[in-house]
């Protein structure tokens, strides 16, 4: 079925080559790239959002709903699936395959004409990526010892940064200038080369070879048994809730950024995706270097560290996220946003090492596949959802005068209306997704409280490497 070249990449043969610098080099260019890609998707509808709600006559509620549980539904839902198939097949193909799949369905994003339609391809969008988190992070650990995972997922996942900088600029300049569905169908189709280059240039390694394991192929360790043995960890158990908090916030506060700045600042589509795009690119990128790279350096002294310092950074974010959006000038907005955002991301890569090292080489895509599941449907689902909703009924309540919903559909007042009712329409829907903004940071203080609770057992929950005989 294969010819023999991909038959070798996708045998599972261990091969000390792939330990070596050139391909790990190789490896984190190709994993970034289609981390990049992720990124480049979530952000092209957060630029083109407002777009899209005006022409479909859209609520804040249904905006949450494509921006979260249209997403996150069959994404989280599948996670384990995944996690538990790269226990057992070629993560290579796996995250190949989902590449493809996704970079169609955004292309498809961009013909649907009705909110079920763009629904649906928004489903189909998170069932290709949910093939990414959990064999990326398996392949990490097979490619680098435990005090180096943390650093590699922070190269990777800095196309987080770049794909959300492409998605926002690019995106935000192509939506105002040649429409909203010209520009997911060409964030859509670079992923399909991308898919191409991964089962061309990559080979998968043995299970736990850069523990030292031996050159064998180990049976995957049941669904059951690997749960059993993750929960029974404390720290595990305490990440999983601080993660799915932390990415409640994170995502709610990065899939209405760019209305914000359109509704409270009154920036162009353009001008937004300037200003979003660098200020989200910025503080993820060094968040997320500083979170993985100070985590690796501090735990050096203590392990503990890689709890600590997230815990911190989820303090600091939260203050500073709310006093950005609550700022009367844009300067300000922008500089507590950039703040909050680099805080806040110092928990982004750390978590999933910790999950890593916490777990045996034949079940560290389950350990992950359970937080990204997790994270995806009560972060990534719940998060936008629930804070659209927040805005509709916030909006409501300072609605002078009717019903906000009747009279400003969409979120502004029907063309031909005085100019009285479009003022009204206008503030209510920008003071209603403010506070809500702010509102959403409080989870932010709660995850912190579990990730120091994580750190008091974080030392004996790791994993051991048995000693061969």
């Amino acid at each position: 079925m294969f010819g023999p070249g991909l038959q070798r990449r996708l045998s599972g043969i261990a091969d000390p080559r792939l330990l070596q610098a050139p391909y790990r080099a190789r490896l984190l260019v190709l994993l970034f790239l289609v981390a990049t890609l992720n990124f480049v998707d979530r952000a092209v509808l957060s630029a083109t959002v407002d777009p899209i709600k005006q022409e479909l006559g859209l609520s804040d509620g249904q905006v949450g709903l494509l921006q979260g549980l249209s997403f996150a539904l069959l994404y989280s839902l599948l996670g384990i699936p995944v996690g538990r198939l790269a226990e057992r097949y070629s993560r290579i193909l796996i995250i190949a395959v989902s590449t493809a799949f996704f970079s169609l369905m955004t292309v498809l994003c961009g013909i649907s004409t009705t909110f079920i339609a763009l629904f649906l391809c928004r489903v189909g969008v998170g069932i290709g990526e949910a093939g990414f988190m959990s064999p990326t992070s398996s392949l990490v650990g097979d490619h680098y010892p435990a005090s180096r995972r943390a650093s590699a997922l922070s190269i990777i996942m800095l196309g987080s940064p770049a794909g959300f900088l492409i998605g926002a600029i690019l995106g935000g300049w192509i939506a105002q200038h040649f429409g909203w569905r010209t520009a997911f169908l060409a964030m859509g189709v670079p992923g399909l080369i991308v898919a191409a280059l991964l089962m061309i240039a990559l080979t998968e390694p043995s299970r736990g070879l850069a523990d030292g394991a031996r050159k064998q192929k180990a049976a995957p360790v049941p669904l059951a048994q690997a749960m059993k043995a993750l929960f029974a960890k404390p720290a595990y158990r305490h990440l999983l809730v601080a993660g799915a908090l932390s990415t409640f916030g994170m995502t709610a506060i990065g899939q209405f950024n760019f209305p914000f700045f359109l509704r409270v600042h009154h920036l162009t589509l353009s001008q937004t995706g300037m200003v979003a795009g660098i200020t989200t690119a910025v503080s993820l990128s060094l968040g997320t270097l500083l979170g993985g790279f100070g985590a690796d350096w501090a735990s050096k002294f203590d392990l503990r560290w890689n709890a600590w310092l997230p815990a911190i950074g989820l303090i600091v974010g939260a203050v500073c996220y709310a006093c950005g959006f609550m700022a009367e000038t844009l300067p300000l907005s922008i500089a507590g946003l950039l703040l909050g955002g680099l805080a806040l991301f110092f928990y982004y890569t750390p978590i999933y090492a910790m999950a890593q090292n916490m777990a045996e080489p034949q079940m560290r895509a389950t350990a992950v596949a359970i937080f990204a599941m997790t994270f995806g449907l009560i972060g990534a689902g719940l998060g936008p959802t629930l804070l659209g909703v927040m805005s509709d009924r916030i909006a409501h309540g300072v609605f002078d005068g009717g019903s906000f919903t009747a009279l400003c559909p969409g979120g502004r007042a029907a063309a031909g209306a005085a100019a009285a009712l479009s003022q009204r329409c206008a503030e209510a829907s920008a003071q209603g997704l403010r506070f809500a903004l702010a509102g959403v940071t409080i989870v932010f203080v709660w995850a912190s409280l579990h990730f120091v609770l994580a750190a008091r057992t974080l030392r004996q929950d790791l994993f051991k490497v048995p000693a061969h005989d």
